[in-house]
């Protein structure tokens, strides 16, 4: 157990089969084996497979709102994975971890100040409400941002709770390497 890991990560003897299972068909992150101490993980892995696709919601916008919650929580497990396959440039994601929002487009700064809102006060105001209806031009895309925005708070409140510790940069590159610049590879891929 590291320093600050206040759960360890769970050994495949602690966990059930139907979740060491699933382990054999996502990449080996840390997280994930945390998650199956749930025993939920595929079924958790079942919303991100649809939240990872550029059909369901702009793939930019997503990484920005996860981004953007990773800065107000103070958390920093998701920060090096998505640095490496949000496809975000450097400059865009340092802009956003570092509040230099004058740096971003209007509409990622609208984004940004919105999910501060959500991780800060629980909620979006009404207008921020608005604000996503207009953008996306439905209450059905709006929902999406605002999930989005309450999944990124749940699972860093998660991760940063239990502890799960950072994999090595070597580690890092590898995982992610494989996976391509728009995402993990997750339950859809997992699941064949």
């Amino acid at each position: 157990m590291t320093k600050d890991q206040r759960i360890p990560t769970p050994a495949d003897s602690d966990l059930d089969g139907a979740n060491l299972e699933f382990l054999q068909r996502v990449p080996p992150y840390n997280v994930w084996r945390m998650i199956a101490r749930t025993g939920l993980a595929p079924e958790f892995s079942q919303p991100l497979a649809v939240m990872f696709t550029p059909e369901w919601f702009p793939p930019v916008d997503r990484e920005v709102i996860l981004f953007r919650t990773c800065r107000a929580n103070g958390s920093t497990y998701e920060i090096p994975q998505h640095r490496v396959f949000s496809g975000l440039p450097a400059e865009l994601v340092d802009a956003i971890l570092d509040d230099r929002l004058d740096e971003v487009d209007p509409w990622q700064r609208t984004l940004c100040r919105i999910s501060d809102e959500v991780a800060l006060q629980a909620k979006a105001t009404p207008q921020s409400v608005q604000a996503l209806v207009a953008h996306y031009g439905s209450h059905n895309a709006a929902c999406r941002a605002l999930f989005i925005m309450a999944w990124f708070n749940m699972l860093t409140r998660f991760v940063d709770s239990t502890g799960v510790p950072l994999e090595t940069g070597e580690e890092l590159h590898a995982l992610t390497a494989a996976t391509g610049p728009t995402g993990v590879r997750l339950g859809r891929d997992a699941a064949e």
